[in-house]
């Protein structure tokens, strides 16, 4: 069966592109990640080992109780433990309640998961194609980041239910973490309080969703047809609507599953029962996800999800506005961009004319560029006044530059950016690193000795925040950057991760001195 050929044809019947509603399933099968279960288990050995039945068997089964009651043990080993003194350091501060110091651990755990090529080839062969779909965007409740990592800079995201219920969210270029995100550890629906917590916003959540799903295909990865969470959400939503309504939702919902050995591939029809009503839903089963993501990638359209929230939300703002003088422009490649009248600019051909006046957002990737040119690209201020909503992108950005250049008192700041100032040298160190600090300051007395004793370029990353810092000539750490900016495109998440921690460690190096009560 050309499953491919099938979902395209069947995809043609809609109007709008497909949403991707993604489950543990889908990081299971890329980042090889544990289970919720077998997470939790990890975890558990931290408080004592083979303590997880206990909590299991205590809680009757039931996960979100057995997590609460770890987090409660946890909590005061986390607090006391020295194990966790450079966990205390850098997030004691952001623990504000008793599952913090939980939800902080298996956070960062889960920022460490990344995907690496090579592995395996059907798995890189996927990637590669997922790289390419054609969605408008993405609903998930998995904590990792890798669609972020799939999709970078190409979607809105919105963590937690509090968060998407109070954003003017526009249904294009987005991803809902519905369940939380690992770069914002108090978000996670971990414990039993936090699936409370959820399932009484759930019907506002559902509400915020229910056009979704009428107007777009939704396809599901990475879950069962009878998972909890999936039932639960269809179930608020098939509630709002009526019969007819109902009617709409048939076809649209697509769930895409591993067939099991022996099967063949199958693209087929069939009833799923929600809240007492049936609705037929599609079923695709292969173990070839890339004949999915493929057929996903044929969708045509003349802007991409991210160009097209970006018109959405500026027609919002102007529709929205009382003042009459708000104007939309419209150009062609001639047309003058400098008019003070502009607040939104539709063209064609003038993307270089775009970025000079600051309409087009800046690339994570770009910020750490940023750090290494001598000139200035962007408005700091701007930059540094965005910086929480930065931090969701990437919790670990660099912020001296930006914020000694801005030219913004201290006591002015976002108090999330002031965090990312209490920053000394040893925040640079790993705890596996820290034991080796004695040898290496001994035996390398600079860069250059590095460079000397090493072709390989990982260690060279990360053994300069080791040295002494009077040790470490500016210039040449600097020009070592510049050298290696690709690296900022590396698919290695390991060799990427310690190359911007170099970078944020040049920036505190250079500009953290030049801020005043910091």
């Amino acid at each position: 069966m050309d499953i491919q050929q099938r979902l395209e044809e069947h995809l043609k019947k809609f109007n709008s592109a497909p949403f991707l509603f993604v489950g543990s399933g889908f990081s299971r099968r890329y980042l090889d990640s544990e289970d919720w279960e077998n997470l939790l288990r990890r975890f558990s050995e931290l408080i004592r080992p083979n303590r997880f039945p206990y909590y299991k068997s205590t809680a009757e089964g039931r996960l979100e109780v057995a997590a609460g009651l770890m987090a409660r043990d946890f909590h005061q080993k986390w607090w006391d433990d020295e194990l966790f003194n450079e966990s205390r350091d850098e997030f004691g501060e952001q623990a504000t309640d008793i599952s913090s110091p939980l939800k902080i651990e298996i956070s960062k755990y889960l920022r460490e998961k990344t995907y690496i090529f090579g592995r395996n080839e059907q798995n890189d062969l996927e990637i590669e194609a997922l790289k390419n779909v054609v969605i408008d965007g993405i609903i998930t409740t998995n904590w990792d980041t890798l669609l972020e990592q799939v999709f970078p800079d190409q979607f809105q995201k919105y963590i937690g239910q509090k968060e998407l219920l109070f954003s003017t969210t526009q249904e294009v270029g987005e991803i809902y973490k519905i369940h939380g995100c690992c770069t914002d550890p108090d978000s996670l629906v971990l414990t039993d309080s936090d699936y409370g917590n959820f399932h009484k916003n759930n019907p506002y959540l559902a509400a915020k969703l229910l056009t979704i799903f009428i107007e777009h295909p939704v396809i599901f990865i990475g879950y069962s047809m009878s998972d909890e969470n999936i039932q639960e959400i269809l179930t608020s939503i098939t509630s709002c609507l009526s019969r007819e309504h109902l009617d709409k939702l048939q076809d649209r919902l697509i769930f895409l599953q591993r067939k099991n050995e022996g099967e063949e591939d199958t693209f087929h029809a069939g009833p799923l029962t929600i809240n007492g009503n049936s609705i037929i839903v599609t079923t695709i089963k292969t173990n070839d996800f890339s004949l999915v993501y493929n057929a996903l990638a044929k969708y045509k359209r003349k802007f991409s999800a991210k160009q097209l929230r970006q018109i959405k939300t500026q027609l919002y703002e102007i529709v929205k506005t009382s003042d009459p003088q708000d104007k939309i422009y419209v150009t062609d490649v001639e047309g003058n961009l400098d008019s003070p009248n502009v607040q939104f600019v539709i063209g064609v051909g003038v993307a270089n004319k775009f970025g000079e006046i600051g309409y087009e957002p800046i690339p994570i990737k770009k910020l750490y560029e940023e750090i290494v040119n001598d000139g200035q690209s962007f408005d700091y201020e701007k930059i540094v006044q965005n910086l929480p909503t930065f931090f969701r992108l990437d919790y670990y950005l660099p912020v001296f530059k930006f914020v000694s250049l801005s030219e913004i008192p201290i006591n002015e700041l976002d108090d999330r950016v002031r965090r990312h100032l209490n920053v000394n040298a040893d925040d640079f160190i790993t705890l596996s690193n820290r034991r080796k600090l004695p040898l290496i300051r001994e035996t390398y007395r600079n860069i250059e000795g590095l460079f000397e004793n090493f072709d390989d370029i990982d260690r060279i990353i990360e053994y300069i925040p080791l040295l002494e810092k009077d040790q470490i000539n500016l210039n040449i750490l600097k020009e070592f950057i510049i050298e290696n900016l690709e690296i900022l495109d590396y698919p290695n998440g390991m060799t990427r991760s310690n190359f911007r921690k170099l970078i944020r460690f040049y920036d505190w190096l250079v500009f953290s001195s030049k801020i005043i009560n910091c």
